[in-house]
Parts: C-alpha cells; sequence; structure tokens
C-alpha cells in the first residue's frame, strides 16, 4: 500500500513520508510539518483511529488534516469515530486514484498558500517594527532642533516690544508648542508598541483626573 501510493502521489516539489506504523508516524509528526496525513485504519500496534486520537491531543499536530484510508465496510459507526476523530475525509480501498491525487493535491496548495502568508505575515511585522523604531528616533532627534526653536521664540520676545515682533515670536511658540505635542504623541504610540507604555480607556473627566 505505500509503494503504490508513494508511486500514485509522487511528483517534484511533494516530499512523501512514509511510516510502517503509528508510533513511527507520531515520531515523524513531531520533527516535520504536513499538508496531509493519510491514514490507514488498519496498522500494527495501533489503529488509524487511535492515531488520529493521539494526533488531536498534541498543539503540534492537532490541526493536520487527516484523510482515512479503509477496506472496511461503510458502517456509519466508523464513520462517526472517524469525523469524531478528526478526520476530514474517508477513502475506501481499493482507491481511486484521481479522487486520491485531488483530494491531496487541494491541501498541498492550502498548506503552501498558509505558509506563504505566515512569511509575508512576518515580513510585515519586521517592517512595522522597523517603522516604529524610525519613529521613535526621529521624536527623540526633533527634540532638540525644536527646544532650540522654541527658545529662540522666547528670547526674541524679550527683546523687542514692537507688535510685529510679539505675533511673529507667538507664532512660532504656539506652532512649535503644537510640533512638540505631535513629536510626544509619536514617541507615546512607540512606548505602547513596545509595551513601555499602557493605553487605558477611561472617561473624559477621568481624563481630566490623571492629567
Amino acid at each position: 500500500n505505500l509503494v503504490a501510493i508513494n508511486a500514485l502521489l509522487e511528483r517534484p516539489g511533494l516530499n512523501i513520508l512514509q511510516a510502517q506504523s503509528g508510533q513511527e508516524a507520531l515520531e515523524i509528526l513531531l520533527v516535520e510539518q504536513v499538508a496531509l496525513a493519510l491514514i490507514d485504519v488498519q496498522m500494527p500496534h495501533m489503529d488509524g483511529f487511535e492515531l488520529a486520537e493521539l494526533m488531536r491531543g498534541s498543539e503540534r499536530t492537532r490541526s493536520v488534516p487527516l484523510i482515512f484510508l479503509t477496506a472496511g465496510s461503510r458502517e456509519s459507526k466508523s464513520w462517526f469515530r472517524g469525523y469524531e476523530a478528526g478526520a476530514v475525509d474517508f477513502l475506501y480501498k481499493p482507491i481511486d486514484e484521481t479522487i486520491l491525487r485531488s483530494k491531496v493535491n487541494v491541501f498541498v496548495e492550502l498548506f503552501a498558500k498558509e505558509r506563504q502568508l505566515s512569511r509575508q505575515l512576518d515580513e510585515l511585522k519586521a517592517a512595522l517594527s522597523l517603522n516604529e523604531l524610525f519613529v521613535a528616533v526621529l521624536g527623540h532627534d526633533l527634540r532638540n532642533p525644536l527646544s532650540a526653536i522654541l527658545n529662540g521664540a522666547e528670547l526674541l520676545s524679550r527683546v523687542s516690544s514692537e507688535a510685529v515682533v510679539q505675533s511673529a515670536a507667538a507664532r512660532i511658540k504656539s506652532s512649535g508648542n503644537r510640533m512638540a505635542d505631535m513629536v510626544e504623541q509619536l514617541l507615546d504610540v512607540a512606548r505602547i508598541r513596545a509595551g513601555g507604555l499602557v493605553l487605558r480607556k477611561c472617561a473624559p473627566d477621568d481624563a481630566r483626573k490623571i492629567d
């Protein structure tokens, strides 16, 4: 059976792992990530249902799709036990080659897409982390020139009492303070993302008390 199924499914890019028993299958699954497990109901020492139950009891193998292969009768009792153990389908011997290939290909493609999405998610997380680091560094670097601008505006307002100068100094200070607030907000967001600051929702009255 193993030789026949291997010859039937073998193609470039598809790695087929074979186990002679349920115990050997568990050992493989603890090391390898698989797209699908084809489980023969009749195996030495441990039948397919017992193997499926053990797989469902492990976090690593719980989500592996299972297809049972059986030469037994199509009794509803066997179906119920199989689906209860987590089977997605039953294939009865003699197995139709076209159906088996089709079902295996579906799960292989789903597995490949899932891995691709996982890689893309990791890349997005890395890009987001880099962006947050950039924002934090930028915020810190903007503090010094902002401080110089605000100090210059304060000095300007003191050295001249002319209305034009006072108005210009006031506008500079107002704009500088708004920019300083935006920089602090950017830094707060970076701290929240890094876990250094806890965002707590509160009512407007509570917010005034916190301030």
